[in-house]
């Protein structure tokens, strides 16, 4: 049974983003006016829509192989660091954007923005309390599933002796130190 971890970062990281975006959005329009507003609101739905959009698309493969998470992870990265360099291009060289938006009221959305999902993602990761490992479901190499397998096909009732496989590197070569 799988569970899932994604949606709680997702939320974690939601909440502190969103108050951050109201507060600057509100700041921004006190200081620059429809401009710093427009300016704010273009940076906060950056951050929430690539951040929530890499932790969205892990959500949907969250029950496929680890391996296969971990692509999608990197991959969703790196489009989302193409497709926002490429935003940047096409906005950095419209001259037409200063008259909508103030860039400095965007850019200082988006730090302050990426600073609160950051860290409400750390901290819903965190108050996850995920395990490293699992100590019940780990294997040893011999096929076995660890020492209560062991100590019930010998049939004590205290630890079971687990003799560790010699791997060749680890096999005594016969010469002397």
């Amino acid at each position: 049974m799988t569970t899932d971890r994604v949606t709680p970062l997702i939320r974690g990281a939601l909440k502190p983003t969103l108050a951050v975006a109201a507060v600057a959005i509100a700041l921004s329009t006190v200081l620059a006016g429809t401009r710093g507003l427009a300016g704010a609101v273009l940076g906060a739905l950056v951050v929430v829509s690539f951040s929530g959009g890499g932790l969205y698309s892990l959500r949907l493969v969250r029950q496929t192989y680890p391996e296969v998470v971990l692509m999608v992870a990197v991959a969703s990265y790196f489009v989302r660091v193409l497709i926002f360099g490429g935003l940047l291009a096409l906005l950095g060289s419209l001259e037409v954007v200063d008259v909508y938006v103030e860039r400095m009221a965007t850019s200082l959305t988006v730090i302050a923005c990426v600073v609160a999902w950051c860290t409400g993602e750390i901290r819903a990761f965190v108050r996850m309390r995920v395990p490293l490992y699992d100590l019940d479901e780990r294997t040893t190499g011999t096929g076995t599933t660890g020492s209560a397998e062991a100590t019930e096909s010998t049939g004590t009732t205290g630890t079971a002796a687990v003799t560790p496989s010699i791997a060749p590197d680890d096999a005594p070569s016969g010469r002397s130190s």
